[in-house]
């Protein structure tokens, strides 16, 4: 599987420049906690795929987190604040300890199963953490690759999306 795709290439560096800006403080959300909780459990599963992907080589590497962190604030308008962040990445590697990178994406493949967009969306984020650092490892392609079998991504579409066909 073929990351390092202009498309790929494209997106990676939009979400690095996101995720090393400031926190922009200027969004202004009036959410209820009913609402908050609704809209973290939407978008954890995105976070976890990125994350799992990029812990799949054992180095939790800066631009990686930065690219996760991009892809987090321009997917949710930056309603998740970046502790809450850290907090779902330190749930993740509790969750992995215990059992195991596939078995984490395997229960969250069954969170998204429902909408295909999403399982997309995942995918093609957690493509371009992995290229966040400029490398991509045998075991993160492997993993990618267990997310596209997990999510339902078929070969030809894993391949449009990272070729952004």
């Amino acid at each position: 599987m073929n990351l390092d795709t202009v498309t790929i290439q494209r997106l990676r560096n939009a979400l690095l420049d996101e995720g090393r800006a400031p926190d922009d403080d200027d969004v202004e959300v009036h959410d209820t906690e009913e609402q908050h909780r609704a809209f973290l459990e939407k978008f954890t599963p995105f976070a976890q795929t990125m994350f799992l992907v990029a812990m799949a080589d054992g180095d939790e590497d800066p631009a990686e987190i930065d690219a996760l962190r991009g892809a987090m604030r321009i997917l949710t308008e930056n309603r998740i604040p970046d502790t809450e962040l850290l907090d779902i990445l330190d749930n993740c590697r509790e969750s992995v300890r215990q059992s195991s990178i596939e078995a984490c994406l395997y229960g969250i493949g069954t969170q998204l199963c429902a909408d295909r967009l999403d399982r997309e969306t995942a995918f093609t984020l957690a493509a371009a953490v992995a290229l966040a650092d400029g490398k991509v490892t045998m075991s993160e392609s492997d993993i990618l690759q267990f997310v596209a079998e997990n999510y339902g991504i078929s070969s030809r579409v894993a391949t449009r999306l990272l070729d952004g066909v």
